[in-house]
Order: structure tokens, then sequence, then C-alpha cells
């Protein structure tokens, strides 16, 4: 039976996708929505302020709700791994290795990992002459990261990411992906597939996942209408769920499953959609997905 996890995102974001939650109240609240596990979300001031020096509060929050954190989400604001700017390049290292030396704190396994963000003004679009090179310096990235990796005990799993707004953009496809991890060892680096984001790029997250195959050992769990990263909760979209639960079944897929829906919409609540991620994770659970 998979292993479910809910986001704490779903209580760290608003309906403008702003970070203003707090992470130690979305302990609390994913808990209450019946979860045992859950991923972390280093995003926001109150983010910042509850992991600076001491981790005492988080962990009395995590033993209090009685939750594993069994992944973290790296910070996505301004950090791009993939960037032109050596000082932008170097800050997103800088932020993913605080992120696993944390996570290895708090007994957690692995960190999702953006490979690339989106150029700021200061440097040029992505465009299919020069994804090449920022595939490069994310390979870069990742390979200092691999040090990191090997001293904390903690794996980064890279996620597959959208193109929403940009011409294209680098390592977008589970192929893309495998490529680029190829020559990391598998103790260290594995993919995170997000089905929201595979399938707005034109692509069927159950082949996905088993282009992954044994390096995927993370999962967003989210649903879209087909052009939006809507973050939806399964079921409402245009996703083929059980084509995905098939697949993973094939791979042999034992890593969580993380419920990534969101509250993007201001008339739908962030406890509307957990309880609608609860229920989900029991009908499954009782058809036998995967």
């Amino acid at each position: 039976m998979p292993t479910y996890s809910l986001s704490a995102g779903l209580f760290i974001f608003d309906s403008h996708s702003k970070p203003t939650g707090d992470p130690i109240e979305a302990l609390e609240r994913t808990a209450t929505a019946g979860f045992q596990e859950t991923e972390l979300m280093a995003e926001g001031e109150a983010w910042d302020e509850v992991t600076q020096g001491d981790l005492g509060r988080l962990k009395s929050a995590l033993e209090h709700s009685g939750l594993f954190p069994h992944t973290l989400h790296a910070p996505m604001s301004g950090i791009d791994l993939a960037s032109g700017i050596e000082e932008i390049r170097r800050h997103g290292i800088d932020e993913m290795t605080k992120s696993m030396r944390i996570l290895a704190e708090l007994g957690g396994r692995t960190v999702i990992v953006h490979p690339s963000g989106r150029p700021g003004p200061d440097e040029d679009a992505y465009s299919w002459e020069n994804i090449g090179a920022a595939a490069e310096r994310a390979h870069a990235s990742v390979s200092e990261l691999v040090k990191v990796a090997e001293t904390t005990g903690i794996r980064m799993a890279l996620e597959n990411l959208p193109m929403t707004g940009l011409p294209c953009r680098p390592v977008v496809s589970m192929q893309e992906l495998r490529a680029l991890i190829a020559g990391f060892p598998a103790e260290q680096v594995g993919l995170c597939l997000d089905t929201g984001h595979a399938r707005i790029c034109g692509l069927d997250p159950a082949e996905q996942a088993r282009i992954a195959g044994e390096r995927l050992v993370a999962l967003h769990i989210q649903d879209v209408d087909g052009e939006r990263d809507c973050h939806w909760v399964p079921g409402r979209g245009v996703i083929d769920w059980a084509a995905l639960g098939q697949a993973l079944t094939d791979i042999d897929f034992d890593g969580a499953w993380t419920m990534e829906a969101l509250s993007l919409e201001a008339d739908v609540s962030a406890q509307e959609v957990a309880t609608a991620c609860a229920a989900l994770r029991e009908r499954w659970a009782s058809s036998g997905m995967a």
C-alpha cells in the first residue's frame, strides 16, 4: 500500500501563491487532516524565522503532531541552479545546502530541488539556442551538491518543471532529467515526478514514471486542466490516475505519494482541500490503487 504524504505548502501558500502561512501551524493542520507524513515547504518569512539557528520549535512541532518529514521542498523564490549569473547560481547552491542540512537534523530523507528557475531581467530569456548551456550549469550545481548529500545523508530529487509562460526550458522531461543525473550516485540523486507539470508540458505522467524508473524517489500528486498548473485534488482534471498507479506498480515505486494540491482559488479553503485529499487517500487505498 502506498505511503501518503500531504504537502505543507497547502497551508503555506495563499490564493495568490504567496507564502504567507506559518510552518508550525501547517504541521498541526496536516496532522488534523489525518496524515502521518508531510513535505515541509521552505518558503516564506515564517520559515526563515523558525529555521534560524536552533530548530527546536520545528522539532517540537513535528513530535507533537506525530508527523514524519518524508521530504522537504527546497526554496524556489529567487533560486536558479541553471542561472548564467554566477552570483545567482551560487545563492541557489547555498540555499539547497541549507535545506539539506535542515532536513538531516529533522530526520528526513529527501529534498525536492528545482533544477532551473526563471531567468531574471538581467539574463537572456530561455531559447532553444541557450538551454543546453543552462542544463550544463544545472549539472554543475548538482555536482557540487552531491558532496553535501554524501555528508548529510540526504538525497536530492530533481523535479520536472512546467514551461508556463516560457518558450522552452532546460531539462523538462524525465528523459532529460535522467540524462542529467546519469553520472550521479542513486543514493544521493533521484527524481521527483510532478504529475501536473508533466501533463501541461504535453507529456503522459504514467509514461514519464516508467522512464524515470528506479531513479524515481518522490512524487507530487496534483491534477490539472491540461493547460494551467492548477494543483487540484486528483480527479478534478484530466490526468489518468489508474494508468499512473499501474506505472508506479510496474516500476516498484516505494516513495511517498505526496499530495501537492493547493487552495489557489479564493472560494476553496485549504481545509476543504485537505479534507478532499484525505478522502481521496481512503478511496485509493480501498480500491487497491498501486
